[in-house]
């Protein structure tokens, strides 16, 4: 890689290594069951116990493993993004759409960025009660009424409340038009080049915009960077002081709760029906994004559509564990033992279908060196057609062994680092 060539230490060894991609372990899956009754302004009912018939399921999933492309029924726009933001599939991916009440999830993001200049969760905020339209979703906030900064949030990520965007953005930059800078500002610096915002709460304005591609992208970064918003998307409900009173407020989100492993995120309707949303099944991690859905009920659907396919076609593969060890070098403080280097924890890299082989570059200490305990050691970074698959970061263990009997310099890359011997403390 090019960029690492600025960093080069000179006692650190790079190595460029290709490996074969080793197939794709088929998932197993349970059915992804829509109950398509909300829209932004209704409250999500329960979906009541599935019934999963297991070869209705195999064979549905075998034909989606063999469609080339999600066979989707509504969205205008839709994409897959993985856990590292990488684009697993994409339909008009670029093509400027109205992003509706998703937009929530970047005003979520700016709001907390502004944690970091002295603003808190705990904040009380004085509302003001907007005039957003007849059909806009509203919690009914009064003139003059306080409500927690923290509530307000969760208002507007799980019921889509409009008002409560409209006095978050208020809040935390003084105008709208400031808080929209701040969301084209984010927008610019994570990479979401077809967007643009105008307002915090997605109400359709002229110049306001995104595309399938970058909301993926926007609810993958979301969900990786900000606990908050990722604990809140996942909530059926949530109750808030209201008029003196507690309010609940029920998700808009249908797929919560009917499909395995869903995580949120976030609805929006204005012309067209839109939802971004995140599930996972054991490590990988699915984003997704459909906009210009003409029904409800379709834009959950084609949701689970796009999700039950990159299941059936994308599998992971375990590239680093912290049970494996890397190398073994002399312990600086007693020469009778050995450092293990292993990773810092377990990695998991997505596999493409006929992506080609995977490939990986290190970053490691020279051998020979004397090493004291956790000590960092170096990193690899595995790839795949140019993608990034995962990425481990190496350091030495917390305990010197003996491993007297092992030829150091020949020891097999990832060797289970619990089978090398006895610990110093136990010798």
């Amino acid at each position: 890689m090019q960029a690492m060539a600025e960093e080069y230490d000179p006692g650190m060894e790079v190595y460029d290594v290709v490996i074969d991609d080793g197939g794709i372990a088929e998932p197993q899956v349970d059915p992804g069951v829509v109950n398509p009754t909300a829209t932004d302004g209704q409250a999500v009912q329960p979906a009541g116990e599935q019934v999963y018939d297991p070869e209705a399921e195999a064979a549905r999933m075998a034909a989606l493993a063999a469609a080339p492309a999600p066979p989707l029924a509504e969205a205008q726009g839709a994409a897959i993004v993985d856990g590292g933001g990488n684009i697993l599939w994409q339909k008009n991916g670029d093509q400027r759409m109205s992003p509706a009440s998703t937009t929530k999830v970047m005003t979520a993001v700016v709001a907390l960025d502004a944690l970091k200049n002295g603003i808190s969760l705990d904040d009380e905020v004085t509302l003001v009660a907007p005039d957003l339209g007849p059909e806009a979703q509203m919690a009914d906030f009064a003139n003059g009424e306080k409500a927690v900064l923290r509530d307000m949030l969760r208002v507007m990520l799980v019921y889509s409340a409009n008002d409560a965007a409209y006095n978050v953005a208020r809040y935390v930059a003084g105008s709208i038009p400031a808080f929209a800078d701040l969301m084209n500002a984010k927008a610019a610096e994570i990479g979401m080049t077809n967007s643009h915002f105008m307002n915090p709460h997605g109400i359709d304005e002229d110049g306001h915009y995104v595309c399938a591609n970058d909301l993926a992208r926007l609810s993958c970064y979301a969900m990786e960077n900000y606990p908050f918003i990722a604990q809140t998307v996942g909530l059926h409900s949530v109750e808030i002081p209201l008029h003196g009173e507690k309010a609940v407020f029920q998700s808009t989100d249908v797929l919560l709760g009917t499909y395995r492993g869903i995580r949120g995120v976030k609805t929006g309707y204005a012309e067209a029906f839109t939802f971004t949303g995140a599930s996972g099944r054991g490590s990988l991690q699915v984003y997704t994004a459909v906009l210009g859905c003409s029904t409800a009920e379709g834009r959950f659907n084609d949701t689970a559509t796009l999700m039950d396919w990159a299941y059936a076609h994308f599998g992971e593969r375990q590239i680093s564990e912290d049970a494996w060890a890397v190398r073994v070098h002399p312990y600086a403080l007693d020469l009778g033992y050995d450092v293990v280097i292993s990773s810092a924890n377990d990695a998991r890299g997505t596999v493409w279908p006929d992506g080609g082989p995977a490939s990986y570059e290190s970053v490691l200490t020279r051998p020979g060196r004397l090493l004291a305990t956790e000590t960092p050691y170096g990193w690899s970074s595995w790839n795949q057609g140019g993608r990034t698959m995962g990425q481990a970061v190496y350091a030495t263990r917390s305990m010197p062994v003996r491993v007297s009997a092992w030829p150091v310099f020949t020891l097999p890359l990832f060797t289970d680092a619990t089978m090398l011997g006895r610990s110093a403390t136990n010798a």
